[in-house]
């Protein structure tokens, strides 16, 4: 398949990557003034949610001399942020600069809150013409050419990070499917009887719809050997140590591969799981769509197919979006 840049900035993790291309490549090419990053920052910081706001402020020095204020500046908008993106320099997209982008713009993944000022700024219609010329710059790259490929089952690698299940903690897939079916069925019941049908209320709970944790999971390889899990976290813990071991995968095993979102789609069409009560009030902060939620059953899933593989593609354009499942239900990938 072919990863456009249309299709690229149909998703919110796919449009970061852009911006976030865009500002790396202001700070490598050494511009003596960030007038990106200070273009997008006066333009984003009104858009973030009341409690990042206050976050933000926590960060400011207490000790030492403070700054002088900053004379007052006319806010600034989307239409503003695209002249100046337009007149960005764009540097060459190599493996090393990608891996560093692709690693922020999964880090700044959040889906238990609303999106953060600068996805909602760059969702802006203002700036899809920009952004489009960052995608189609990014897409031409060879580095870029491997993410809408089919897993590679010669090439794997298993990482084991601190507190998060691993080759050494993985259990047997049947039971472990099993455990995870039951406790989905009863968080769902206490949910619907507990919160409020309301996805406005203050009520959180599991956002994620990626399989169980004590599965065997793998990632392939940058061409350094890395695996790519190491750099690409969502909302990572800042881990700075990790266990790797390589995989071999015997036989010829079942694999859905996702690369758009009508993959997702298409996997939650066959294998639905109601998740309406767990779910609605982190997916709709993440979307703004109200209504009924399914994800995939992954006990069922597995009935039919022994993995499944989600391209940087897939990835890119389907994270984090309700994505349209029949005439009922949405799917939102989550983490």
């Amino acid at each position: 398949m072919t990863l456009t840049p249309d299709a690229l900035l149909t998703g919110p993790r796919g449009r970061r990557l852009c911006l976030e291309f865009a500002l790396a490549s202001e700070q490598q090419l050494g511009s003596e003034w960030f007038r990106l990053a200070e273009m997008v920052q006066e333009a984003s910081g009104p858009l973030y949610p009341a409690d990042l706001k206050g976050r933000r402020y926590l960060r400011r020095a207490v000790f030492g001399r403070r700054k002088p204020p900053r004379p007052p500046v006319a806010q600034r908008t989307p239409t503003d942020v695209a002249a100046v993106l337009d007149d960005t320099a764009l540097a060459d997209p190599t493996e090393y600069l990608l891996r560093l982008v692709l690693g922020d713009a999964t880090d700044l993944a959040w889906y238990w809150q609303e999106p953060e000022g600068h996805d909602q700024l760059i969702a802006a219609a203002p700036l899809r013409n920009s952004l489009r010329r960052v995608a189609a710059h990014i897409l031409e790259a060879d580095a870029a050419a491997w993410w809408v490929d089919d897993v590679d089952l010669s090439d794997q690698a298993c990482v084991q990070f601190p507190d998060i299940p691993g080759f050494e903690r993985a259990g047997e897939p049947p039971a472990v499917l099993r455990s995870w079916r039951e406790d989905q069925e009863l968080m769902e019941l206490r949910a619907l009887g507990e919160r409020r049908a309301d996805p406005t209320s203050n009520w959180s709970g599991e956002w994620w719809s990626r399989p169980p944790g004590m599965l065997l999971r793998s990632s392939p390889r940058f061409s350094d050997q890395a695996p790519t899990v190491l750099y690409l976290v969502e909302d990572g813990f800042g881990w700075e140590t990790a266990h790797t071991r390589r995989l071999w995968i015997p036989g010829s095993p079942r694999v859905y591969e996702i690369h758009t979102s009508e993959d997702w789609a298409q996997l939650c069409r066959e294998f639905p799981l109601e998740v309406t009560g767990e779910k609605r009030h982190d997916w709709y902060r993440t979307t703004g769509r109200a209504g009924r939620w399914v994800m995939p059953d992954w006990s069922a899933v597995a009935q039919e197919y022994d993995a499944v593989h989600l391209s940087v593609a897939g990835y890119l354009t389907a994270a984090g979006r309700a994505l349209h499942v029949d005439t009922g239900p949405a799917s939102d990938t989550g983490p």
